[in-house]
């Protein structure tokens, strides 16, 4: 992708914004795009070194035109389909949340989505498993202040 984003990458996402829910009017237009930053976690950053970077969500696998002038607007390094709504409701919860993310198909690339998101699913999601594991790890005991 044009941000640096490699196939089997694992991101700490820093923000999360939906790219397909587009109303054109003032105001309501933030509402649309969700905007909700992660919590911050900075000293779980440094200790795993993992990438980061804003992830836009929408509801479809593919991408239309429309959904890359969104992803663009959003700033986004990766993109997803589930991290926004998540987002959301933990806001409206007021529980904090943090999204890994790892990287199956690249989104502006020559392959197919469809075809490239299957070709690599299982190597992703093991690197998404060893990430996750070292991130549940990490975590276990310590106060969000310490993260």
């Amino acid at each position: 992708m044009a941000k640096g984003a490699e196939i089997g990458d694992v991101f700490l996402v820093s923000d999360v914004a939906f790219h397909n829910r587009r109303i054109p009017i003032p105001v309501f237009d933030l509402y649309g795009v969700g905007l909700r930053q992660a919590f911050s976690t900075p000293n779980l950053l440094k200790a795993l070194n993992l990438k980061t970077g804003k992830l836009s969500t929408g509801d479809s696998l593919d991408m239309s035109p429309r959904d890359e002038a969104s992803i663009t607007a959003n700033d986004a390094t990766v993109k997803g389909m589930e991290g926004a709504a998540v987002a959301y409701v933990a806001d409206l919860f007021k529980v904090p949340a943090i999204f890994v993310k790892a990287v199956t198909d690249i989104v502006d690339g020559e392959k197919p989505t469809a075809e490239e998101f299957l070709q690599n699913l299982a190597a992703v999601t093991a690197a998404l498993d060893q990430a996750g594991t070292r991130v549940i790890d990490f975590i276990s005991g310590k106060c969000l202040s310490e993260l």
